[in-house]
């Protein structure tokens, strides 16, 4: 018979258990804040300043909810410690200085979901690790992409929003003339932009598929692809928000096509986005019900 833990969920039930939990996880608390304090005042500041990742303000909560939402069964399950743990948290600690050395946002940040990880595999075991494997890996969502895997994503968006609205707009017989990421057209010209990517709402959406998948869907293939369906909904979607401006500029003026418009049409491509993700869930709940796997 396994040993429980003396810091383990199980602790937790006992009164003399309770205050040496809560001492252990003060002293890890302190140690990880102390160590990674400027590290999450930049993802805090980047979070706030850069568009494309304001959702990261949620996922932590996200997770907390997950963890929140398991407390049952993180009571009820007996936590013996892993040394695979130790593994992990010097693997997470490698890629922190790593990316220290390197002057590697991505790296340093992401090292603090690894560091949590193999602290809940070193005190507390596999079972435990195993109930919070969700939470801890939705944490990696609240890190901004690596630059140069951001704009490898980014141009291939944006030249294919570029392309598909300018054969949509010559097949309203629209006058257009694709130049790279630029359209032409005979009262305004329209550049797809890093913004207008699209990248924005793919990022934001998947994020929210992950989490609404999770919550929702029995694992498997449906899961998976409605997680991945949301990449093409976002793109025509962000192609259908280029379709519209072009259109607006050409028939009722440049100014129109601006300002107000402009902004308010992000917001649109999110909300069609969500509204066509939504439909595609609609149809994933048929298909369980016919391969009659169970729901959560």
């Amino acid at each position: 018979m396994p040993r429980p833990h003396p810091f383990g969920p199980e602790s937790l039930r006992s009164p003399t258990g309770w205050p040496k939990a809560a001492v252990a996880t003060t002293i890890l608390a302190t140690i990880l804040l102390a160590v990674y304090w400027p590290i999450l005042g930049g993802l805090v500041a980047q979070w706030w300043d850069d568009a494309n990742y304001t959702h990261g303000f949620v996922v932590p909560l996200f997770s907390g909810f997950l963890v929140w939402r398991e407390r049952a069964r993180l009571t009820a399950t007996v936590s013996r410690g892993s040394l695979l743990g130790l593994a992990l948290l010097i693997g997470g600690i490698g890629i922190l200085i790593l990316g220290s050395i390197g002057s590697e946002n991505f790296l340093m940040r992401s090292s603090l979901v690894i560091v949590l990880a193999g602290l809940v595999l070193f005190h507390l075991g596999t079972r435990v690790l195993r109930i919070l494997f969700f939470p801890l890996a939705f944490l990696f969502f609240m890190v901004p992409l690596p630059g140069v895997v951001f704009y490898a994503v980014t141009f291939p968006l944006q030249r294919f929003a570029a392309e598909q609205a300018a054969w949509t707009l010559d097949l309203l017989g629209v006058p257009v003339l694709l130049d790279g990421n630029v359209i032409h057209l005979s009262q305004i010209t329209l550049g797809v932009t890093e913004a207008c990517s699209g990248i924005r709402s793919l990022i934001s959406l998947l994020a929210s598929a992950v989490a609404w998948a999770y919550l929702t869907l029995p694992f498997g293939l449906i899961a998976l692809a409605f997680v991945l369906l949301t990449l093409p909904i976002t793109i025509f979607a962000n192609a259908a928000r280029v379709v519209a401006t072009g259109l607006i500029g050409q028939w009722l003026g440049v100014e129109y096509a601006s300002g107000f418009f402009h902004e308010f049409a992000g917001l649109a491509v999110y909300s069609v986005a969500v509204a066509g993700l939504g439909g595609v869930y609609v149809l994933a709940r048929r298909l369980v019900r016919v391969t009659g796997k169970p729901h959560k």
